[in-house]
């Protein structure tokens, strides 16, 4: 079948666009003309420029990829062949945004491409974990059994990162609130009672805080952008590649921060590693590939000097046990599973472990901050308010 561009009036006038697979010109007019679509013009997408149409936004987010994968592993395990697997999710998602990528898709599978290099062709929606592991499920006949733990890993993975944001979410926002508090209080509250002292002796201490919301709101024109100019320059330096490799070793040596980031890169490391070797990828291979979820330099060249140990014949627990980066846990059970020729189990035993620990860290930081952050906020409103109530005891000031 033939991929065609088509341009359409929508009922309310308005002019949109759209794809459609036929195996001719007339066949796609036909079928349009059967749907009442108030054609505005139409022409067949070469090949080599099928790519031009799918834009970053048409490809398949997270959320889309891990339930089409899903979909598409339980329709290849009920018997049903790839290509008439793929038009069945092409006819579901045709109102979605990523539709011409099934669509490219179903096309390429037709002229006898494997899935994993259909796939490779969207680099945006299906990384090189997910060819790797559809390469391998091919390789051995069981891409709907790889499909499975595919999905299963992208939805484990998403868990994550939401656990991740909703945890870091609450105190961010009340921290925020907490500044809006302090900010409306020196910039509206102080300044509407700074005539009644205006004339009187105060103390220093009340003089300091009327004194800081005077700075605050007098001479904003001369701070913000002094502010704003640092702020851009710290994100600027922050996002080279030196900037972000010395921050991230700043937080590898604040203690509970450093917890939190190794864990959770160990949990997503070794999920994908145990799932990429029960899909009959190789030990290098897949080290290569899980290497690049960890998303922290210094983890990444930990596995990297493994991998070329490796070469030479040494084993991957004893090269983990070498670096103080990695919990002796994961050397110990590495080696385990080494002996009993049951790596993968242990990999995905790793990642359940650590997986739980950082949701319990997760929950006791979650929990601290709020009261912390209260804590933080009432006592500069105490001082604030202290700052104002002081003089008013004060009747010598008033006389």
């Amino acid at each position: 079948m033939v991929l065609y561009h088509y341009r359409y009036l929508d009922p309310k006038g308005r002019k949109k666009r759209a794809h459609l697979e036929a195996n001719s010109l007339s066949e796609a007019k036909e079928s349009l003309r059967a749907q009442n679509v108030f054609l505005l013009g139409l022409q067949e997408v070469e090949r080599k420029a099928k790519k031009l149409f799918l834009t970053k936004k048409e490809g398949l987010v997270k959320e889309n990829l891990t339930t089409f994968t899903t979909q598409l592993a339980q329709l290849l395990s009920a018997g049903i062949p790839l290509y008439e697997s793929l038009l069945s999710l092409e006819e579901q998602y045709r109102s979605e945004s990523f539709h011409p990528t099934l669509l490219t898709l179903c096309s390429q599978i037709k002229e006898g491409t494997s899935l994993s290099s259909a796939m490779s062709s969207f680099p945006d929606s299906f990384d090189s974990l997910y060819c790797s592991m559809v390469a391998a499920g091919e390789s051995v006949g069981a891409v709907d059994q790889t499909l499975d733990k595919l999905a299963t890993l992208l939805s484990k993975q998403s868990r994550l990162k939401k656990q991740l944001f909703t945890a870091l979410l609450y105190p961010a926002l009340l921290f925020a609130f907490s500044c809006g508090v302090i900010l409306l209080m020196l910039t509206f509250v102080i300044p509407s009672l700074d005539a009644l002292f205006e004339n009187h002796h105060v103390n220093g201490f009340t003089k300091l805080v009327f004194g800081a919301s005077r700075f605050i709101t007098h001479y904003w024109l001369f701070y913000l952008p002094l502010f704003f100019g640092l702020v851009g320059g710290s994100v600027a330096a922050l996002l080279s590649k030196q900037g972000k490799q010395k921050l991230q070793r700043f937080f590898l040596k604040v203690p509970l921060l450093k917890t939190v980031i190794i864990q959770t890169a160990l949990a997503r490391f070794s999920r994908t590693m145990g799932t990429l070797l029960e899909g009959g990828v190789s030990i290098l291979q897949a080290l290569q590939i899980s290497r690049r979820v960890m998303r922290n330099p210094f983890l990444e060249k930990v596995v990297e000097e493994a991998e070329s140990k490796i070469i030479e014949g040494s084993l991957l627990s004893i090269e983990f046990a070498k670096s103080s980066l990695f919990p002796s846990l994961v050397s110990r059970m590495l080696a385990i599973g080494e002996e009993g020729g049951s790596l993968a189990v242990m990999f995905q035993k790793l990642a359940d472990i650590y997986e739980e620990e950082v949701e319990k860290i997760l929950g006791r930081v979650t929990t601290l901050a709020q009261p912390v952050i209260l804590i933080f906020m009432g006592g500069v409103i105490g001082v604030v308010m202290l700052a104002i109530l002081l003089p008013l005891t004060d009747f010598n000031s008033f006389l």
